[in-house]
């Protein structure tokens, strides 16, 4: 007899269940999605600071007419610092070697919260010369000076 055929050696004559699972491509599959995942997340709220864009037209419509208030606004160049009032006062702040006068800001902003005490809005105009962290910097040293309401815009507005 050439080949007898294998006896079953599970119960009641049935194949076993004995089966060999390679466990390799499916860690490689779980490591592919966690890596896909991981990179395609959306880190936000990391470091946020809450800014407001200066716009043109109004956001509401206002009957009574607005009363006469100090516009502060606060030019960002490549040469330093204009601090001016919607009076026609202006202040420049020169810059102190290759650096901005962050100090000479700080006065200055202070005193303008001492002189306007009910005002707790600015605009800052920046130059498309200034560099992003200085301008973050510049809006730093501005809230911590008391004007937590900051608006930004390019120069031309």
């Amino acid at each position: 007899m050439g080949g007898a055929a294998p006896t079953p050696s599970g119960k009641g004559g049935k194949k076993p269940l004995d089966a060999a699972i390679n466990l390799v491509p499916f860690i490689d599959l779980l490591s592919c999605c966690i890596s896909f995942l991981l990179i395609t997340a959306v880190w936000t709220q990391l470091a946020r600071m809450d800014v407001t864009q200066k716009s043109k037209a109004p956001s509401g419509a206002v009957d009574e007419p607005p009363t006469p208030s100090v516009n502060l606004t606060l030019f960002i160049n490549k040469d330093g610092y204009i601090f001016s009032k919607s009076t026609g006062e202006s202040t420049p702040i020169e810059m102190q070697g290759e650096e901005y006068n962050y100090t000479k800001l700080a006065e200055i902003m202070t005193q303008a919260k001492k002189d306007h005490a009910d005002k707790n809005d600015i605009t800052i105009k920046s130059d498309d010369a200034v560099i992003y962290n200085k301008v973050i910097r510049t809006m730093d040293v501005v809230i911590s000076a008391g004007f937590p309401t900051v608006s930004l815009s390019d120069k031309g507005q």
